[in-house]
């Protein structure tokens, strides 16, 4: 009986402990919102990237956070990270940064100039510079999966809210947002036989907060030599 019962207080701990997942597309009735800056995040950058065989530098931009701590009456300000802090918020490999990244500068090479990708407060995710279809066609572009949006209302842009995607140029003009606001991002692929990005992305249909069987899924590509990025839509799926 003893064990049973201690078994029964376990099990009440376990499920008290286990939180209900944030809904990660909750509509706003009260309109867009402004989010309130985060004032112990310092903003840092990463060493500059040279895109290989381009005349562009690009540095990457981010956020350090702090918190404070009490001691002994003594309140002290310290990194959320341990001792071996060594101030990068970027990886970078195969032409591709990851990272929480709140932008993006780029330098023209002999310009000293640099030219940010965005005024929006938003977090790159993943900046890809499609060097295929650069070696291909002379066509260089940067494409983009980035958190723009509190789309869950918890006050923080994070990797609970909806990833979207985005494509520029490698100078940073013409930021292109490819995907419809609260809809989420799922897959795309680059075909180089016809130099087109296909990618597909949900829509919450029924309004329930949540993405599942019965949300519809939509279906587009662009053109990547075409200078206005078209957005066309397609239909493989048929009712």
């Amino acid at each position: 009986m003893k064990n049973l019962a201690l078994a029964l207080i376990i099990i009440i701990i376990a499920s008290c402990s286990i939180k209900e997942p944030r809904p990660k597309v909750t509509y706003n009735t009260k309109g867009e919102k402004t989010l309130v800056k985060d004032t112990m995040a310092i903003s840092i950058a990463d060493l500059p990237i040279h895109i290989d065989s381009t005349e562009f530098l690009v540095h990457p931009i981010g956020e350090l956070n702090f918190y404070d701590t009490e001691k002994n009456g003594l309140l002290k300000t310290s990194l959320r990270y341990d001792s071996n802090i060594n101030f990068k918020i970027s990886n970078y490999s195969d032409y591709n940064f990851t990272g929480q990244l709140t932008n993006l500068l780029f330098e023209k090479i002999g310009t000293d100039k640099l030219v940010p990708l965005t005024h929006k407060n938003l977090k790159i995710t993943n900046a890809n510079f499609l060097s295929e279809l650069y070696k291909n066609t002379g066509k260089k572009l940067f494409l983009y999966q980035i958190i723009d949006a509190d789309t869950n209302n918890d006050d923080k842009l994070n990797h609970d809210d909806i990833q979207t995607m985005y494509v520029s140029k490698i100078d940073g003009s013409n930021f292109k947002k490819l995907v419809v606001d609260n809809h989420e991002i799922l897959d795309w692929k680059i075909l180089p036989s016809v130099n087109r990005l296909y990618y597909k992305y949900i829509e919450n249909t029924n309004g329930n907060d949540v993405f599942d069987k019965d949300d519809t899924i939509h279906y587009q590509y662009i053109n990547l030599l075409d200078d206005t990025l078209k957005i066309v839509e397609y239909y493989p799926v048929t009712n």
